[in-house]
Formats: C-alpha cells, sequence, structure tokens
C-alpha cells in the first residue's frame, strides 16, 4: 500500500541545518523568553521538496484537487488512487511530519528529491520539474 501511495505521489529531500547549541558556560547579558512554535515543516523545505510534501499530504488527506496540482500530468492521478492513500501513512507507522526530504541538483528545471520515510521503508527518488514558476512531481517516477 505505501508502494501504491508513492507511486501516487513523488519526491524527496529535506536538507536541514544545524547549529550549536548555545555555551552553556557563557552568561547573557540579559534573560530571554524563548516561545517555541511548530512552523510547518514546508516552512524549511526548498521548493522542490515543498512539492513532494505537499503531494504526499494532500494523498494523505485523500485531497484529489491538490494532489492534481502537484503533479506534472494531473490526469494521470486518478482519484481513485488518492482515495485509497487516505490515511495509510500513518497506517504503514509513516509520521509525514518526521519524513525527510533531500534535493538533488536542479538540471534544465529539472531536480530528484530523495523521501526517507523513517520507519525502516527504504528511501524513494521522485522527479520534479519546473512548470511555470511552480514545480510539480513526475507522476509515476518512484524509483
Amino acid at each position: 500500500m505505501r508502494r501504491l501511495v508513492a507511486v501516487g505521489a513523488m519526491l524527496l529531500a529535506a536538507a536541514c541545518g544545524t547549529s550549536d547549541p548555545a555555551d552553556p558556560g557563557k552568561p547573557s547579558s540579559a534573560p530571554t523568553t524563548t516561545t517555541t512554535t511548530a512552523a510547518p515543516p514546508a516552512a524549511v523545505l526548498s521548493p522542490t521538496e515543498a512539492a513532494v510534501d505537499g503531494l504526499m499530504r494532500a494523498l494523505d488527506a485523500g485531497d484529489c484537487k491538490a494532489a492534481r496540482k502537484l503533479v506534472v500530468t494531473p490526469s494521470e492521478l486518478g482519484c481513485d488512487v488518492v482515495e485509497q492513500a487516505t490515511d495509510s501513512f500513518a497506517a504503514e507507522g509513516i509520521d509525514l511530519d518526521e519524513v525527510t526530504y533531500r534535493a538533488g541538483k536542479v538540471h534544465d528545471a529539472s531536480a530528484t528529491v530523495r523521501i526517507t520515510w523513517g520507519n525502516g521503508y527504504p528511501t524513494e527518488s521522485y522527479d520534479v520539474q519546473k512548470v511555470g514558476r511552480h514545480w510539480k512531481v513526475v507522476f509515476d517516477s518512484a524509483a
């Protein structure tokens, strides 16, 4: 079923930057208050990665209209496939907030995004293409 979802979706990648924690031995000049608000994952994704993430989330939500907007050839993505994918990620132990996307280099308005599912499933790759100003997933490009 995950493969069906993956075939109905495409892409990968998520380059996450890390920063060194503040040195606990250094005194701060003034006390600070930090409020942590969870940002949507797309806020830290490249445009190519965001296209794949958006497709995965649209599939998980069963939103055929949104999924079709994210693929190069929407007529090849049947709403029956999207309907079958609804809630399938959680059923397979995949938390879409924990998935890692890693985009490759862009060549002639196309790139490949790798998905690391984070639950033991093998990494998959999806092709994306720039169509106008937007990145879209090439349907059935799962490798």
